[in-house]
């Protein structure tokens, strides 16, 4: 079933598609992903994520992963940005251990997520899966 937009009707053929910018003729309206899945690809266990949050080991410890123990107690803040319309992941700057986004280091001002994406720590441990709700 393909997306249609409620503004203005507009139907993309590629359902990733599901925003329109203006400039090519779009509304511009955005279709914001409900939230962001952590998986562990250690466990298999996720955590959901509705609201932007700060995450760090009391929080991703129900992911039963045993490289918390390389997870500082504010590791990574995953946010919603509307303005950009998607889930952005960020470093805490005092975390020990940088997270890194698909094995590279993740910028400054952070990146928007995809489905798919692959977040670790240092790209060796506590692997993680993503998946937009």
């Amino acid at each position: 079933m393909s997306w249609k937009c409620p503004s203005c009707g507009f139907e993309p053929i590629d359902d990733a598609l599901s925003a329109h910018a203006i400039e090519t003729g779009g509304c511009g309206y955005v279709k914001f992903p409900a939230g962001v899945v952590l998986v562990s690809e250690a466990t298999g266990k996720e955590l959901q994520i509705h609201v932007s949050t700060t995450c760090g080991n009391a929080s991703l410890k129900s992911l039963e992963d045993s490289e918390i123990r390389f997870v500082a107690s504010e590791q990574f803040k995953i946010e919603k940005r509307t303005e950009q319309g998607g889930w952005a992941v960020t470093n805490i700057a005092y975390a020990i251990n940088p997270l890194f986004l698909n094995g590279a280091p993740i910028a400054l001002e952070g990146v928007i997520l995809k489905s798919g994406d692959k977040l670790s720590i240092k790209d060796k441990f506590f692997r993680l899966g993503v998946r937009l709700l």
